[in-house]
């Protein structure tokens, strides 16, 4: 899982707050006031504690050694002190890989229930891989997620399978699919359950040649964004479906 930096961003922004106006005093030989002694260390204190989980072990002991001496009490003492620390964030950091999250994708991040919570309770062991698509297409990994959304559905294929009291351990999808049509014409009579049964597993064999056959074998066309997107809903509406028809696991 990638780890958010927004606590070290704000310790970047704490720092640059702090110094900016430093550093037009640095020629008073003003004492430090009490209210840039306390933001500082404040801000010694958030290093400490954020900084070690990422990465930046340096920068944290810097801050705990400045703590164990007498807080600077010129400005010049404490433009020093800052500078130093802002030096040792910024060569930790240069040494990091930091992804950014477009705002329109960032709701897909790490989210639980992005089917719905009724999907989520009818199927839990989609849990994961829903959320595990969400990510992966919000860090732009097109074919990650369309790999989790075909998990999804396999495992509402399955419970088409098991409803309808077809065996379908490690089974393929299309012999799968073909086993259950199999059993509708033979097993079940006309009405409503039989044609919600025989829509579903229709729709299982077009989402299977879409994109189950696309994402389980090499092709020349990847995915892009806007065909994640589109199959994410497509999932997503999907399984929202089976669930209202009372498929569960």
């Amino acid at each position: 899982m990638l780890q958010s930096y927004l606590p070290i961003y704000q310790i970047a922004l704490d720092l640059e707050a702090l110094l900016a106006p430093c550093e037009l005093l640095r020629y008073s030989n003003r004492e430090v006031s009490q209210s840039d002694t306390d933001h500082f260390r404040t801000l010694l204190e958030a290093i400490m504690r954020e900084c070690p989980n990422h990465g930046c072990v340096h920068t944290a002991d810097l801050a705990a050694r400045i703590l164990r001496r007498p807080l600077p009490k010129s400005e010049v003492e404490l433009i020093s002190a800052l500078n130093h620390l802002n030096d040792s964030l910024t060569g930790e950091l240069e040494k990091e890989a930091i992804f950014r999250i477009p705002q329109e994708r960032k709701t897909y991040y790490e989210q639980n229930n992005l089917f719905g919570e009724k999907v989520s309770t009818a199927f839990p062991s989609c849990d994961r891989d829903i959320q595990k698509a969400g990510s992966c297409y919000a860090l732009a990994q097109e074919d990650a997620c369309v790999h989790h959304l075909m998990l999804v559905l396999e495992r509402g294929l399955n419970a088409l399978a098991a409803k309808v009291g077809v065996s379908f351990h490690y089974a393929d999808w299309q012999k799968l699919i073909d086993q259950i049509e199999a059993k509708l014409k033979s097993g079940m009579p006309r009405g409503p359950e039989l044609d919600f049964y025989r829509h579903v597993n229709a729709q299982f064999g077009f989402l299977k040649e879409a994109y189950r056959k696309h994402s389980a074998h090499a092709r020349d066309d990847p995915y892009d964004m806007p065909k994640a997107l589109s199959n994410f809903n497509h999932v997503k509406e999907f399984m929202q479906e089976i669930e209202k028809g009372g498929l569960s696991e």
